[in-house]
């Protein structure tokens, strides 16, 4: 029996275990040890140096002084061939956007950021908020999880401003967390 049908049999075994109506303590433990089966019978597979497949025999062959790992079918070829012909692995790249001129949005990219105190003083000036509110809203707009469209931050951190007790404007608030959320 080959490590493939090992496997088979064990996800097999797993699969009727996971369709029981009421699955127990035991068979939580069964699951268990099926599925370090499987992951041992899966790190036990061996690829073929080039074609790729995973095979349960794989032969080490050297000839003109090059050496591969090589399944049934490959090793068959190399030897007709008289020679191992490696092929390098595709690398895979990432397509790239064409860039636009340098304008000015790309040019206050990569000013250093700010720092938070910088952040805070600024807001503190354009809104009228206290520097300790302020750093407050700051926090409770950095522990918001990321993705959240702009309305449910703004009426999320209104909410926590709300049970904080903290006294700010509305239209202060709303500037500041359009401030924060940009930073």
């Amino acid at each position: 029996m080959g490590k493939l049908d090992n496997i088979e049999k064990s996800a097999q075994k797993l699969i009727v275990l996971c369709q029981k109506e009421k699955p127990t303590k035991t068979d939580k433990q069964k699951m268990l040890a099926l599925h370090t089966e499987i992951l041992a019978g899966i790190e036990s597979l061996t690829e073929c140096e080039l074609c790729g497949a995973i095979s349960e025999v794989i032969v080490t062959m050297t000839l003109a002084d090059v050496t591969a790992k090589l399944c049934r079918e490959c090793g068959v070829k190399a030897l007709d061939a008289g020679k191992i012909q490696k092929t390098t692995p595709r690398k895979r790249t990432r397509t790239t956007k064409t860039t636009k001129p340098n304008t000015s949005k790309s040019a206050e990219a990569k000013k250093e950021p700010e720092t938070p105190a910088a952040l805070h003083s600024r807001v503190e000036e354009q809104t009228g908020i206290k520097k300790t509110d302020v750093k407050r809203l700051h926090k409770i707009i950095e522990e918001i999880a990321t993705p959240m469209n702009s309305e449910h931050t703004m009426t999320y951190v209104k909410r926590e401003v709300e049970n904080a007790k903290l006294k700010v404007d509305e239209k202060a608030l709303e500037k500041a967390i359009e401030i924060l959320t940009a930073a």
